[in-house]
């Protein structure tokens, strides 16, 4: 069965986050236009997308690029795999405190 993470439902619970949201169903420019949602909502969309047999008036919404470690330092969510456990570019937006390439993606099927 395809559900909503665990760990994203507890976040979803842990504060405010607004989140960088994609509709895959509309094209812009050869891309897909984003919005900015609160990331409670979000996860109540994916919800009812999944009750709602993978559809919805608001199209196919796919949370991309959310920068969730930097919103949420103090929870630890991001571990360098041990094959790339060189991750310099991470080591140096760190260092300089302006950015990272640490991401996430997720969304309902479709």
């Amino acid at each position: 069965s395809y559900s909503v993470p665990t760990w994203a439902q507890r976040i979803s619970v842990s504060g405010d986050a607004v989140v960088p949201v994609a509709n895959c169903d509309v094209k812009e420019y050869n891309s897909n236009p984003k919005e900015q949602l609160p990331f409670k909502e979000y996860i109540h969309y994916w919800k009812e997308y999944i009750k709602n047999g993978y559809r919805s008036s608001r199209g196919c919404l796919y949370l991309k690029d959310w920068h969730l470690s930097r919103a949420f330092p103090e929870q630890d969510v991001y571990t360098t795999p041990v094959y790339f456990s060189s991750d310099w570019l991470n080591e140096y937006w760190d260092a300089i405190a302006v950015d990272d390439y640490r991401f996430v993606y997720m969304g309902p099927k479709g």
